[in-house]
């Protein structure tokens, strides 16, 4: 009776344990290496799984054999990282499997070395397979295209990836099968969102009135997309406040976060007829490129400057206004070739919160300027979002 407490205890200590690698590599790296969108990368979902199941197996080594696959529940943790989804549960199972056996004395060392040299190379694939971003500072800052402006890149090896709406079936609200192809030829505005995502609220007045200023157009289609988990609340929740457009609930919240990179909620795409598409986190920029195809189309394939390369919030100051020229001539940037003075910017600036009256204007300034002849030269960094604010509720609120 004993022996099978003890080993019982040790199952549930053995499940339970995946907890201590998923706490500390997701603190090391979100708040001391501060790794941009750690959860979206799948070796780190893969490294926990491997440390976990590990350790796992050493509490578990004289447990029997049968009795093993009990360990496999710790798997269902993987469900709220959101890393629960085909193909990736394919590799975790695997390496659970793999970190277990090298645990257990029935298997030879030939079988465990073949199965150490699979895993590691699997895992080398799937490190460098996706982007690896530092980020610089406590706080996320991103531009209008849903980009980091306060990070390095360490290593990119994708290269330029489709932009063509990717493979993926939702919902209706009768919970039939619903597939992003078949509307062929339409300009597409998709907006993820759920029930249970204050920012997505917020935005809600606005995205209606986006749609109703297109409504007479109907080569534009607007869809809403929920990552509700309670298919049933979403329903509830469209039915009382009849939304326009098309509505749907993801199947997979997991692969649809995945499918389409999506970092959170709310986050919005633009589609053209061609099916080719990009986000466009500002709804207030989607009046112009719904409005023009040519505009559209060279926004979702424009080429963007890697600016996580480029830009190091460390070496920048917030002002209101840039000083007033003093006894050496001070010019200041925002692209390397036009330079403009002190009043010159000031003034651009004035008229910027005067016209389009934001939030707020940040206007960055390089703390330390480079001297050109008898010049000395600023690099400017001015950022206006109307939304901001709503950007960092929502990343407060995930």
């Amino acid at each position: 009776m004993k022996k099978t407490f003890i080993i019982i205890f040790k199952i549930i200590v053995g499940i339970v344990s995946i907890i201590i690698p998923f706490k500390i590599i997701a603190n090391l790296l979100n708040y001391v290496i501060q790794i941009h969108e750690y959860s979206q990368l799948k070796w780190i979902s893969l490294l926990i799984c491997l440390l976990g199941f590990y350790i796992s197996g050493l509490i578990n080594r004289k447990t029997p054999l049968k009795l093993i696959p009990f360990l496999y529940i710790s798997l269902l943790l993987f469900i709220p990282m959101r890393s629960f989804y085909f193909p990736l549960i394919y590799f975790l199972v695997l390496f659970a499997t793999i970190s277990l056996l090298l645990t257990r004395k029935e298997f030879n060392k030939k079988i465990k070395l073949v199965s150490i040299t699979l895993m590691s190379g699997l895992f080398i694939y799937f490190l460098f397979s996706q982007p690896l971003i530092i980020r610089q500072g406590d706080v996320t800052r991103i531009d209008q295209y849903g980009d980091l402006t306060n990070g390095k890149t360490i290593w990119d090896f994708t290269g330029k990836r489709s932009n063509l709406l990717p493979e993926s079936i939702f919902l209706d609200s009768e919970f039939t099968p619903f597939d992003l192809k078949t509307l062929k030829n339409k300009t597409i505005y998709i907006s993820f969102g759920a029930t249970w995502c204050a920012a997505c609220r917020i935005e809600k007045p606005a995205l209606e009135k986006l749609k109703a200023h297109f409504k007479s157009n109907s080569n534009i289609v607007f869809i809403d997309i929920s990552v509700d988990q309670n298919k049933e609340e979403w329903k509830e929740y469209i039915e009382t406040n009849k939304p326009a457009g098309i509505q749907l609930i993801s199947k997979d919240y997991a692969k649809t976060m995945n499918l389409f990179e999506l970092p959170g909620v709310p986050e919005h795409l633009v589609v053209n007829s061609k099916g080719e598409f990009t986000k466009a986190r500002f709804i207030n920029q989607a009046y112009s490129l719904l409005s023009d195809s040519i505009h559209l189309n060279k926004f979702i394939n424009r080429k963007l400057p890697k600016k996580t390369n480029s830009f190091n919030s460390e070496n920048y100051r917030f002002v209101k206004y840039v000083e007033l020229d003093a006894t050496n001539t001070i010019y200041y940037t925002t692209n390397e070739k036009n330079r403009l003075s002190a009043t010159q910017l000031n003034n651009y600036v004035d008229t910027v919160r005067k016209e389009k009256k934001p939030n707020f204007v940040n206007l960055r300034v390089e703390k330390f300027p480079t001297q050109n002849n008898d010049s000395i030269i600023y690099k400017v960094i001015i950022h206006t979002s109307v939304e901001r604010d709503i950007i960092e509720m929502n990343q407060k609120n995930e």
